[in-house]
Formats: C-alpha cells, structure tokens, sequence
C-alpha cells in the first residue's frame, strides 16, 4: 500500500549559484559524505547535486512533514551505483518518520539534464488490512 508519494523539480543553475558562493559549507550541509563523493567524481557535479537534493525535497513530501518536525538534510541520503538502481538511506528524524508510517519499501527515480533536475519518491508500507 503507497504510504507516500512525493516528486520535485531543481533548476541546476540555482544549486551551482549556492555552491559556487558557499562552496563546500554548502555540501558538508546539506550531503552525506558518500554524496559529495560520488557528484565530485563528475566533471560538472552539479546535476548530481541537484538530483540528489530533488530526491532530499521528495522524500520530505513522500513522509508528510508537518510543522516541527526537524528532519534534516543529512537525514535522507542517496546511495547507489553510478549506473542503476538508487537507495534511500533514512538516518535520524528521517528514520524515525518513516518507521512511524510503517514503510516497508521505497522506490526511487531520479534523472538530470544540463538545466533540470527531478526526482520522485515512492513510500511502501504493508498492507495490515484484513482479508474480507
């Protein structure tokens, strides 16, 4: 049973403009390590980056944060082959949500041209309806 279902959009040239400025303040803040990793092994990183905080904003969707609930960057993280499959990570306050929805799967599609970045997040959680 969807639990969650959560998709964003990123202009590419807005996350250059913030890391240009902020460098990398900008990437200890808001990706894992494994993230920066694998965008910096990119010759332009910055599709990567976007992607990977289009899936961050999705996933926050996908969870339906209310108000207050301080789940952070670093919580959701993006993990996966350079070609293949993606993995959501849930860390912290993410972790904790996404218990609490009783999520047994999560589907993950993200994709980036030079201008756009988007992704969506599909959150699964078992179905504990009983049969009829």
């Amino acid at each position: 049973m969807i639990c969650g279902l959560g998709t964003d959009i990123v202009e590419n040239q807005r996350i250059a403009a913030v890391y240009q400025k902020h460098g990398e303040r900008f990437l200890r803040r808001i990706f894992t390590a494994e993230e920066i990793e694998y965008a910096l092994s990119h010759i332009n990183p910055v599709p990567y980056l976007a992607a990977r905080f289009a899936v961050k904003e999705a996933a926050v969707k996908a969870m339906n944060v209310k108000t207050g609930m301080a789940i952070g960057w670093k919580d959701i993280e993006v993990s996966g082959k350079i070609f293949g499959k993606k993995d959501l990570i849930f860390h912290g306050a993410a972790l904790k949500r996404v218990q609490e929805l009783g999520v047994a799967r999560q589907h993950l599609s993200l994709s980036h041209n030079d201008d756009f970045s988007m992704a969506v997040v599909i959150l699964e959680a078992l179905d504990t309806t009983p049969d009829p």
